[in-house]
């Protein structure tokens, strides 16, 4: 990307499942399963990420990244949304058009970011058109945003990582030395003397 001109503009008609047009192509539903929505959504978030490092910031006249399906599927596009704010400097902007209904912003336990709602979605029974999802997104910044990285071990309080840190000096060089488990005629032997203490 470093050797591409910066961008005032990007239209980012992204590759999808295609799932809005079953109104008019109904081998879509046997065409379509659950792989196909999550490798989609995956080349999604990397077209989208890409689109938006080709933007610059700071220009005077644009700046912007427009991002639109052919799906209706939230794995495609809200949450496509939701997972680009948090990665890059960006917000989404309305549209300005009247018509579509809002993008979604909870669906199924899912809690995406409010701004989420200036997306719209156009729906074939509603609309009388293919199912359509598009949202405008704003680059505040061309850094990318800092991100603490979450601590995954809290289920497991308890357990301690070893870093550099508690490496002792010749560590490396000693023999560790382990004591022997227990054979089996050990531990026969072990059952017996535990028999006869009780008789």
């Amino acid at each position: 990307l470093s050797v591409l001109p910066k961008l005032y503009r990007v239209l980012l008609d992204a590759p999808c499942s295609g799932v809005g047009i079953i109104a008019r192509d109904a081998s879509v539903k046997v065409k379509r399963g659950i792989k196909d929505f999550e490798e989609h959504a995956a080349l999604q978030k990397e077209l989208l990420a890409t689109a938006i490092d080709l933007i610059d910031a700071n220009s005077k006249t644009g700046g912007y990244v427009v991002y639109s399906t052919c799906s209706l599927s939230v794995e495609e596009d809200e949450s496509v949304l939701d997972h680009i704010l948090k990665v890059r400097n960006v917000k989404l902007v309305p549209l300005g058009v009247e018509i579509g209904e809002p993008g979604i912003t909870e669906y199924r336990g899912q809690h995406f970011h409010p701004s989420i709602n200036m997306a719209r979605r156009f729906y074939p029974h509603k609309h009388n058109m293919d199912g359509f999802f598009v949202a405008k997104i704003k680059k505040l910044s061309n850094d990318l945003p800092q991100r603490i990285k979450k601590d995954r071990r809290k289920h497991n309080e308890g357990v301690k990582t070893w870093g550099e840190e508690m490496w002792k000096k010749g560590m490396m060089d000693e023999i560790a030395e382990f004591e022997p488990e227990e054979t089996q005629g050990d531990a026969a032997g072990s059952d017996q003397e535990t028999s006869n203490r009780w008789k």
